[in-house]
């Protein structure tokens, strides 16, 4: 949660030049190699209310960094449920695969990467 409260205030401040977040999305391993199908009914189990400490930590490090502190309020109010849906919001890459779970998720990441580059330019 921390990691993906910091990625979505660096997205949306542009000294940080993070213009996309692809997070790699895997379910449970699945028995002979690989990940199952991602949970994605238990999202809406995620909490409507602030991690509190999480928040609290991050807003630490988001001042550390010099974030203004208008920003670093906005994060501090920022649900689990809210955070989630905002890093997942554009897709992500999804290992589900079995096999070499390994090489096929690099190059999906590869090839999600690259697509996001096109975009932005």
């Amino acid at each position: 949660l921390l990691e993906m409260i910091l990625a979505t205030a660096f997205r949306e401040d542009s000294r940080f030049a993070v213009h996309a977040i692809l997070p790699v999305i895997v379910g449970a391993a699945a028995e002979g190699g690989g990940f199952g199908t991602f949970p994605f009914h238990k999202l809406a189990r995620l909490s409507d209310e602030p991690s509190r400490a999480t928040n609290a930590l991050a807003a630490t490090i988001l001042r550390q960094l010099g974030l203004g502190e208008d920003k670093v309020q906005d994060v501090v109010r920022l649900s689990v449920k809210q955070v989630v849906d905002s890093v997942l919001r554009n897709q992500g890459v999804y290992a589900s695969a079995s096999g070499d779970v390994e090489s096929e998720c690099a190059a999906k990441v590869l090839t999600t990467v690259l697509q996001e580059m096109r975009r932005v330019r």
